[in-house]
């Protein structure tokens, strides 16, 4: 009988540990050995040292602190022991069958596995524009955007985006004392600072080219 999916990413999931597993077990072996190589020869070194104190009367330290911490933990025995009780390759896993489970299905990607969870999308909410009032007929400039976005202690953005007969338009407002050029299409925006909710701003677009093509707009802060 074929493998279901849920059995194949256990026997996956176990291969891979297994053979982790034996890759650290070789590691911690090998530093094992060539720790207790090491303090052999800081004892060699330390027998040394003690020979030279005594044949000319002097004063050597004969082992670091680190080495003397080692020795006198009896690290090297017990490591000797560790090694001795145990051999590579023990613990060899026999792969039963595993029983199938979770209807067959595999179940959710875990990093530990090393597999790559998936992460849910971001969504990013675009606040609605506020209420803007419909363009009037034969005005000559379409707004396609003006709104206001609640940035925080009284700050507002206003984006604004249009277009006029000549390519450009200039706009005004009845809050800000400064006047604005701007090209047709381009989404532009600026900030109104100290400002209240449900304040309203008179907007005012005029063509860059002819000042008799203008129109006006009100915008509700909210």
């Amino acid at each position: 009988m074929p493998k279901s999916a849920y059995q194949k990413q256990a026997d996956k999931r176990t291969k891979d540990a297994i053979r982790l597993r034996a890759r650290f077990d070789a590691r911690a072996r090998k530093a094992a050995g060539q720790l207790t190589a090491a303090l052999a020869g800081a004892f060699d070194a330390r027998e040394r040292t003690n020979r030279i104190n005594l044949l000319y009367g002097v004063d050597l330290s004969t082992e670091t602190l680190l080495v003397h911490s080692l020795r006198a933990a009896g690290l090297a025995q017990q490591l000797s022991t560790f090694l001795g009780e145990s051999t590579p390759g023990e613990e060899v896993q026999l792969f039963n069958p595993t029983p199938d489970g979770n209807g067959g299905q595999p179940l959710a990607p875990e990093a530990l596995f090393g597999e790559t969870v998936p992460t849910p999308p971001i969504v990013i909410l675009t606040p609605p524009p506020a209420a803007l009032q419909p363009a009037e007929t034969g005005s000559g400039i379409a707004i396609s955007q003006l709104r206001a976005q609640d940035v925080g202690g009284g700050n507002f953005t206003i984006v604004v985006q249009a277009s006029a007969p000549s390519g450009g338009y200039h706009l005004v407002n009845d809050f800000a004392p400064y006047a604005y050029d701007f090209r047709n299409g381009d989404e532009m925006s600026f900030t109104f600072n100290n400002a209240t909710a449900g304040q309203r701003v008179q907007f005012v677009f005029t063509d860059s080219a002819n000042e008799q093509v203008r129109v006006e707009r009100t915008l509700v802060l909210a």
